[in-house]
């Protein structure tokens, strides 16, 4: 089963970027992703580690962004949290007999795990957080219009984008 760690810790940072201005905490943060807020922390701390965000506890604390999110790649989140971008290679035992055409298949294999591993870090450190809370915030918003019933014409007439975000035109 693939994990989401790497999804669960771009969302978190996407929420931070987009919102910055309001208070995070574990457990706000846990229920707007539907998981514990354990999981949460736990991500929460490797990227304090990391330095992307700052921590303060007690009344009024909560989690924010420490960097720009422009000056972060998803390559380096990648790399806070040792994500491996590609598949899992199985094992074999050892047996008294040695087939060199098994040890050779898995040799290569995992070969090819290890140069897809670093092309995708390639790919990912060319986007950052800033892009892709731009698209978040743009499909956001532009589901939040559907939902209040605006159809495709009045949208493109009426709405351009700036900065990320879907504003009036005549505003």
């Amino acid at each position: 089963m693939p994990s989401t760690q790497y999804a669960s810790t771009l969302h978190i940072l996407v929420l931070l970027a987009a919102e910055s201005d309001d208070t995070h905490t574990s457990v706000s943060l846990a229920a707007r992703m539907d998981t514990n807020p354990v999981v949460i922390r736990r991500l929460i701390a490797d990227l304090a580690k990391a330095g992307f965000v700052e921590t303060r506890r007690g009344a009024g604390g909560g989690v924010s962004l420490a960097m720009a999110p422009e000056t972060i790649t998803l390559g380096q989140v990648v790399d806070v949290i040792e994500a491996d971008m590609t598949f899992d290679v199985h094992h074999v035992t050892e047996k008294s007999d040695k087939d060199f055409l098994s040890d050779a298949a898995l040799s290569a294999i995992e070969a090819q795990r290890r140069e897809l591993h670093a092309a995708s870090i390639v790919e990912l450190d060319r986007i950052t957080l800033e892009d892709l809370m731009q698209a978040s915030t743009l499909r956001a918003d532009l589901a939040r219009l559907v939902a209040d019933g605006l159809s495709d014409d009045e949208i493109r007439s009426g709405y351009r984008i700036e900065n990320g975000r879907l504003v009036r035109r005549d505003s």
